[in-house]
């Protein structure tokens, strides 16, 4: 009796049949991508199905560890994150790829964005249930972050203490730095997606997915997505699923998005 074959490796027979009719200009171009997981996990296991099929299908990939992650907890601030963004990228280049493109999950797709607004560089974006804007919960964050300037302004930059925090729909005790805490946090600061957006340096080809289960789906293309300078290959969508879904259930869409780009390429 037959049976069907696990979706990933339908999707990588799909996109890599399409590679070997590429044109001769994809051949001569090599694309990198940074997979940028969400807060609060262990980035080998945030992927899953999009990073072997993205690898299956030729591309470079590389998968860092954030300063968000469960192992490091917060341990750097947003800025220092784009600097570490910013070197992994460079690693990609020095290994031969000639093109980087971004792909981020949650608070790793506002980091995306952000990197993108302060850095430039960036062949394509790819946020996929964009999450963690201090702007969004200011309620949330405000009595916090009013705390931290406090200390902040009391010379104690770097002094732990207990903050609150937000993932998907719950707050939680985050024990970081005071000038960690207000990198992410502060609604004046660089962690706020409509503002990275409307700071793209140049047009990037962006695709936003969203589920129909996030918490944010409600936000619509409006609240960040249409201050992006306009591309002619962005496009905002929806799959379905929660916020932890969006990577599994958007796999096939952005392995294509991104094989499209690249064939599109002049020639």
């Amino acid at each position: 009796m037959s049976r069907s074959l696990p979706r990933v490796f339908v999707v990588a027979a799909i996109c890599a049949a399409a590679l070997f009719c590429a044109s001769p200009a994809w051949a001569q171009e090599r694309l990198g991508v940074l997979l940028l997981h969400d807060k609060g996990v262990a980035p080998e296991k945030c992927f899953g199905d999009l990073e072997r099929t993205l690898r299956n299908v030729g591309f470079e990939v590389d998968v860092p560890d954030l300063p968000w992650s469960s192992r490091r907890g917060f341990d750097a601030t947003f800025q220092q994150a784009l600097v570490e963004i910013g070197m992994e990228a460079q690693q990609l280049r020095l290994d031969g790829c000639t093109r980087i493109a971004l792909v981020g999950h949650g608070l790793g797709a506002n980091a995306a964005m952000a990197f993108a607004a302060k850095r430039g560089g960036v062949f394509a974006l790819v946020a996929l249930a964009p999450a963690h804007d201090p702007v969004l919960h200011r309620e949330v964050f405000m009595p916090d972050v009013r705390k931290a300037r406090s200390m902040l302004s009391g010379g104690e930059g770097n002094g732990r203490s207990l903050f609150l925090d937000y993932k998907g729909e719950k707050d939680y005790d985050l024990s970081t730095t005071v000038e960690v805490y207000l990198s992410y946090n502060d609604p004046d600061g660089e962690a706020v997606m409509p503002k990275s957006c409307a700071a793209f340096k140049t047009p990037v080809p962006f695709l936003w997915i969203v589920g129909t289960q996030d918490s944010l789906r409600f936000l619509g293309e409006s609240y960040a997505f249409s201050k992006a300078p306009k591309h002619p290959a962005s496009a905002y969508e929806q799959v379905p699923g929660d916020h932890m879904a969006v990577p599994r259930n958007a796999t096939r869409r952005v392995v294509l998005w991104l094989r499209g780009l690249m064939v599109d390429l002049p020639k």
